[in-house]
């Protein structure tokens, strides 16, 4: 498979709150994001190639890919990298085990009853205690 193959951007949004576009590249263990809020501009293709970044002043943009330049303004660009295999051992310590999530998932369905409450939040404060 070729190297631009595995860079390919997918649009997943064109127009979300605050005219926000998302290109999203999926890649095994990792995924990049590509944030665009207040993008304004030509609309951009489904599918980018290794795309660039080139800043071209204060809210000016362009896009750059293979045999395609898009320029546009945008209030704010953020390049995301999840990584969440990162952080999976810090989150196990804090993973609930068999047992507690019977008692949370049963004082969940007693929330609705009177006390329910403050059954959750006295259960909840014993366990970090």
């Amino acid at each position: 498979m070729p190297e631009t193959a595995s860079r390919t951007f997918h649009v997943v949004e064109r127009s979300g709150p605050g005219c926000r576009a998302v290109l999203r590249r999926d890649g095994g263990e990792c995924e990049e994001l590509i944030v665009i809020s207040g993008f304004q501009g030509t609309a951009l293709p489904d599918a980018l190639a290794d795309p660039q970044l080139v800043p071209q002043g204060p809210h000016a943009w362009r896009l750059e890919s293979e045999g395609l330049s898009v320029e546009f303004a945008a209030r704010a660009v953020d390049a995301i990298e999840v990584r969440p295999g990162l952080y999976a051992d810090l989150h196990r310590a804090f993973a609930l085990g068999t047992g507690e999530r019977l008692a949370a998932r049963a004082l969940l369905a007693l929330l609705r009853l009177p006390g329910g409450a403050s059954l959750l939040r006295r259960w909840h404060a014993g366990r970090g205690a």
